[in-house]
C-alpha cells in the first residue's frame, strides 16, 4: 500500500506549495496601450493568502518560527482575511492608476490630451490652437443723390452672420482698409461687340425694338463710298426674309431687333463689296414712275394715235407704242413718279427697282410738277437725282420706285465667346484700379451648347488696368481665370476685402508688480483667435500686450531671453484657456509696477463654426457711412477647431522631422500636414519630360477642398515657398474628389433586430469610406467592403450587388472589383493633383451612397 507524508490533520489549503509568481509583463511594439500592471486584486490576495504559512520571522524572539502557519481558515468573515483583502484592493487601486499613469507617459498611449500637450513641449511643440475661418467681403457703397461715391473701409470692420437654426451668428472683421468706390460696385463686361458688314454677311442687328420694319421691307446699306461717289456701287438693297426682336426684362438696354435677308452682301459678278462702315435704312414708300398705267397704245382710236404720232398711218403696225415711252429727262437725271408724295425730302435715297437690276439715287431736288401725256394729266412730284448712271434703263412701266428712306439705328450684335484668361475687357472705362487690388469674378461656366451650370466665383488680383482706344478699360490679372465663364452672366465686384472670424476683445489684464517673477494673467474671453499666416505652424496670434503703452514682444519661451528684453510668453492651456507669462528679471524682463498699466488686444473665436455659407454674412455691426450692404459671395473657409489629442501624436514627432526646413519628398508632406488648417497631403515628385517639380496636394481639415483664393491655400503656399530647397520647383493643388455608390445584400442571424443591423452595418461603412480614414490616391475594392460588412455584429452573409463611381459616365447599375484613384499626374501640358475616392454621402436617389437589402434571417 502507499502511504502519504501529510498527517490526517493536514490540508491543501495548508500545504506549502509558496506564492505564485507574478506573470512577467512584455510589451510587443506599436501597441495602443502598455500593460503596465504586475497584478489585480485577485492575484494580490492569492498571493498573500499563499504566503501566509509560509511567513517566518527573520529576527526577534520568535526568529525562524512561523507564525501564521496553524492559520487554517480561509473565511473572508476571519479578520486576518479581511485585512488582507483590503491590501489587495488597495494594491489593485495603485497598481491600475500606476498604469494609467505609464500609458499617460508616452504619446502613443496617452489618452488624455492634456498629457500629449505637455509631452509635446518636450519637444518643443504646442499644440495649434486652431485656426480662423477667413473669407472675401463684397461692400455696396451707395448710389443715392448726394450719397458720397467714395468711402474709406477701415480695418477691423465687423460683419455678423445671419445664423441658421439652433447656431449663433458670427463675427467676422476686415483685416485690410481700402478706398472703395460706387463706380467699383458692379463691373460688367461688354455683352455685344461692334457689327462687321463684310460679303456674304446676312444679318443685321438694330439697336432696341424696331416695330417698324417687316418682313418684305426693302433694307438698304450704304456708307461713306456712294455719298461722296455718286458713280460708287458699294451699296447694297435687299428685301427682309425675318425679323425677329429680344427683348430683356431684368436689362432693356440689351433689347434688340434681328433683321435677315437673302441673299449675302455683295456681288459676285460684277465682284464688289459692300459698304465698309453702311448706314440702313428701310425704304417704306413703293411708287411708280408716271406713265406706267397708261393705256396701251394699240387700242387708241386712229384718231388719238394720229394726234400723237404724225407719222401713224392707218393699218401700219410698226407703232405699236407711244412716241417717246421712256424716261425723256433722265438725261437731266430727273424722274417725275405718278403722283405727289409728300412724305418725301431732300437728301433722301430712292431705288429704281426692275426685275434683276437695281440703282441707287439721292434725292437733290424736289418739285411739285403737272404732268400731261399718254392721254393723262396728274399732278406728280418731279425728282431731281445726284447722277443719271443708267437711270434710261429703267422702262416707265415695270419700275417701281423705293423710296422714303428712313434710318435704322445699327446696334451691336451679341457676343457669345467666353469670358477667361487673364485679361478681360470691361463694358466702360474705369478709372482708379490700382496693381495689387482684389477683385472677384463670379459667373456660369462656359458650356458649347448652354448657359446651364453652377455658379463659379474666384477672387482675383490685378495686375494692371489698361485704357482702350474705344473707351473702355481693360483689366489685366496676375493669373489666369480658373475656368471660362458664359458672358452674359459675369459680374466683377470692386469692393472686396479679406475678412476673418473673430471678434475684437479690448481689456484691462491687471497691473504689473515688480517684486514678483514670473507675472501671469489670464485672458477673460477665450478662445484667442490665431489667423492664417504663412509661418512654419500656419497661423498667427492676434494678442497683442502693451505695458504703460508700449507693445511687448510674444515669443514661443522665455528661456535664453535678455534679462531686459521686454517679451511675454503665451500658453493655451487644455480647457482653451489662454495663460499670459512675464519674465522673472533673468529670462525677460519684469514688469514693471503699476495699476492696470497691462493691456492686451485680441480677438476672441476660432474653429468649424466659423466657416458661414456663402451670403450669411450681412449684418453690419457698425455701418461705415456711405456704405449700403455687404455679404460674402465665397463660403468662409480654412478654419480647424484646436488640435485635438489624435492629431497632436502624429503632429508632435513630425514637427522635428523638417526642422523648418523642406528638403525631401516627404518634408513637403510633413510639411503641409502639419500646417493649421490642412486635413491631409501628399507629396509626389512629377515629370512630363520638361519639367520636374514636386506636387503637393491637400485636403482642408473640414474635409473640403482648398480653394485656391482663399487665405489658408496663400499662406501655405508661402510658407513653402519660405522654408523650401529653392533648387526644386513644386506646385501646390487641393485633391480632386470622387464618390462611390454600392448595394450589397445580407444574411442576418435571426437573434437580431434587423433594423439595428442595418444601422450598424451603414455607419460602419460609412466610417471606415470617410475623409478620416481614407488616403489620396487609395483605391476602393469589393473585399474591402465585404469584410467591413462582416465585421458588423449579426451579419452572416455578404451578396455584393453593385460597386461603381457616381459619374454619369458609368452605368448605374455596374459591379465593378476595383475602384481606382489616381494620385497627382500630369495629363498632357495640365497638372491634376490626387483623387480621394469616398462613400458618395447622399441618402437618396439612384446614387444613394449605401443600400442594403436583408435577403433572409438565418436561425442560430
Amino acid at each position: 500500500m502507499s502511504t502519504s507524508a501529510k498527517g490526517s490533520g493536514d490540508c491543501e489549503a495548508c500545504e506549502d506549495r509558496g506564492p505564485p509568481e507574478p506573470t512577467p509583463l512584455y510589451n510587443r511594439p506599436g501597441q495602443p496601450a502598455l500593460a503596465y500592471r504586475i497584478g489585480t486584486h485577485s492575484s494580490f490576495f492569492q498571493r498573500m493568502l499563499a504566503r501566509l504559512p509560509t511567513e517566518f520571522l527573520p529576527d526577534g524572539e520568535f526568529q525562524g518560527t512561523r507564525p501564521l502557519a496553524s492559520l487554517s481558515t480561509r473565511s473572508p468573515e476571519d479578520l486576518s482575511i479581511a485585512l488582507l483583502d483590503a491590501w489587495a484592493t488597495a494594491a489593485d487601486v495603485l497598481t491600475f492608476y500606476q498604469e494609467r499613469i505609464a500609458n499617460e507617459g508616452f504619446l502613443r498611449t496617452a489618452t488624455e490630451r492634456r498629457s500629449v500637450l505637455e509631452l509635446a513641449r518636450q519637444l518643443g511643440y504646442e499644440l495649434k490652437p486652431g485656426v480662423a475661418a477667413s473669407t472675401y467681403l463684397v461692400f455696396t457703397v451707395e448710389t443715392a443723390p448726394g450719397a458720397p461715391t467714395r468711402v474709406t473701409v477701415p480695418v477691423g470692420v465687423q460683419v455678423l452672420s445671419i445664423p441658421g437654426q439652433d447656431a449663433r451668428p458670427q463675427t467676422f472683421e476686415t483685416t485690410e482698409a481700402m478706398e472703395a468706390r460706387a463706380e467699383w460696385n458692379v463691373l460688367k463686361v461688354p455683352r455685344t461687340q461692334p457689327q462687321e458688314l463684310l460679303r456674304g454677311e446676312d444679318t443685321l442687328y438694330l439697336q432696341g425694338i424696331q416695330p417698324g420694319i417687316q418682313p418684305g421691307d426693302a433694307l438698304l446699306l450704304v456708307g461713306e463710298e456712294r455719298e461722296t461717289v455718286p458713280g460708287s456701287e458699294q451699296w447694297d438693297l435687299r428685301w427682309v426674309t425675318r425679323v425677329t426682336r429680344v427683348t430683356n426684362p431684368t436689362e432693356p438696354a440689351l433689347n434688340h431687333t434681328v433683321v435677315e435677308w437673302e441673299p449675302g452682301l455683295g456681288s459676285d459678278t460684277p465682284r464688289v463689296d459692300p459698304a465698309d462702315h453702311p448706314r440702313a435704312y428701310v425704304l417704306r414708300l413703293r411708287g411708280n414712275l408716271f406713265g406706267y398705267n397708261a393705256p396701251s397704245f394699240k387700242a387708241m382710236p386712229e384718231d388719238i394715235k394720229k394726234l400723237y404720232n404724225p407719222d401713224y398711218r392707218p393699218g401700219d403696225n410698226r407703232f405699236t407704242q407711244w412716241p417717246h415711252f421712256e424716261n425723256q429727262t433722265a438725261v437731266q437725271g430727273i424722274v417725275d413718279l405718278d403722283r405727289e408724295y409728300p412724305t418725301l425730302v431732300l437728301g433722301s435715297w430712292v431705288a429704281l427697282w426692275k426685275s434683276k437690276y437695281v440703282e441707287l439715287y439721292r434725292i437733290t431736288d424736289i418739285q411739285p410738277w403737272a404732268r400731261e401725256d399718254f392721254t393723262m394729266n396728274a399732278k406728280v412730284s418731279r425728282l431731281t437725282f445726284d447722277t443719271n448712271e443708267h437711270l434710261s434703263y429703267f422702262p416707265l412701266r415695270s419700275t417701281v420706285v423705293l423710296a422714303q428712306s428712313e434710318e435704322l439705328p445699327i446696334g451691336e450684335m451679341p457676343r457669345t465667346d467666353p469670358v477667361g484668361g487673364n485679361d478681360i475687357e470691361l463694358d466702360r472705362a474705369v478709372e482708379g484700379l490700382e496693381p495689387g487690388h482684389v477683385l472677384l469674378v463670379e459667373g456660369r461656366p462656359y458650356r458649347e451648347t448652354s448657359e446651364s451650370g453652377e455658379w463659379v466665383r474666384e477672387v482675383v488680383v490685378l495686375d494692371r488696368a489698361e485704357p482702350l482706344a474705344n473707351g473702355r478699360t481693360r483689366l489685366v490679372l496676375t493669373e489666369e481665370l480658373s475656368t471660362q465663364l458664359v458672358r452674359s452672366t459675369v459680374s466683377i465686384y470692386g469692393n472686396v476685402l479679406p475678412s476673418t472670424h473673430g471678434e475684437t476683445v479690448r481689456e484691462v489684464l491687471g497691473g504689473g508688480d515688480g517684486s514678483r517673477m514670473l507675472q501671469r494673467f489670464v485672458l477673460r474671453k477665450p478662445p484667442l483667435t490665431h489667423v492664417p499666416a504663412p509661418t512654419d505652424t500656419g497661423g498667427e496670434s492676434t494678442l497683442e500686450v502693451r505695458v504703460n503703452g508700449v507693445l511687448w514682444k510674444e515669443v514661443p519661451t522665455l528661456f535664453g531671453q535678455d534679462a531686459r528684453a521686454e517679451v511675454y510668453m503665451v500658453r493655451i492651456q487644455d480647457d482653451s484657456s489662454v495663460v499670459v507669462t512675464f519674465g522673472d528679471g533673468v529670462s525677460g524682463a519684469r514688469l514693471p509696477t503699476g495699476q492696470e498699466n497691462v493691456t492686451a488686444v485680441y480677438r476672441s473665436g476660432i474653429g468649424p463654426e466659423g466657416e458661414v455659407d456663402r451670403g450669411q454674412l450681412a449684418l453690419l455691426k457698425v455701418r461705415p457711412l456711405g456704405i449700403r450692404e455687404v455679404t460674402n459671395p465665397l463660403p468662409a473657409t480654412g478654419a480647424a477647431a484646436p488640435e485635438s489629442r489624435d492629431d497632436a501624436r502624429a503632429n508632435a514627432p513630425a514637427s522635428v522631422l523638417t526642422l523648418r526646413r523642406v528638403v525631401s519628398l516627404q518634408d513637403y508632406e510633413d510639411f503641409a500636414a502639419t500646417f493649421a488648417g490642412i486635413g491631409k497631403a501628399q507629396a509626389a515628385d512629377l515629370t512630363n519630360g520638361e519639367r520636374i517639380l514636386v506636387h503637393v496636394t491637400v485636403a482642408a481639415k473640414s474635409g473640403g477642398p482648398v480653394a485656391e483664393d482663399s487665405l489658408l491655400y496663400e499662406s501655405l503656399k508661402e510658407a513653402l515657398r519660405t522654408h523650401h530647397d529653392p533648387v526644386r520647383q513644386f506646385a501646390l493643388s487641393s485633391y480632386e474628389q470622387l464618390y462611390f455608390a454600392m448595394e450589397a445584400r445580407l444574411r442576418l442571424d435571426a437573434r437580431y433586430l434587423p433594423e439595428d443591423v442595418l444601422a450598424r452595418a451603414e455607419a460602419a461603412l460609412r466610417d471606415a469610406f470617410s475623409f478620416e480614414r481614407r488616403k489620396f490616391a487609395q483605391a476602393v475594392s469589393g473585399a474591402e467592403i465585404i469584410r467591413v460588412l462582416q465585421d458588423v455584429p449579426g451579419v452572416v452573409m455578404v451578396d455584393l450587388e453593385r460597386l461603381h463611381p457616381t459619374t454619369p459616365a458609368v452605368p448605374a447599375q455596374k459591379l465593378f472589383s476595383l475602384l481606382r484613384a489616381r494620385g497627382a499626374r500630369w495629363e498632357g501640358t495640365t497638372l491634376r493633383p490626387a483623387q480621394l475616392l469616398l462613400l458618395d454621402p447622399s441618402l437618396q436617389g439612384e446614387n444613394r451612397g449605401v443600400t442594403l437589402v436583408v435577403e433572409s434571417e438565418v436561425s442560430p
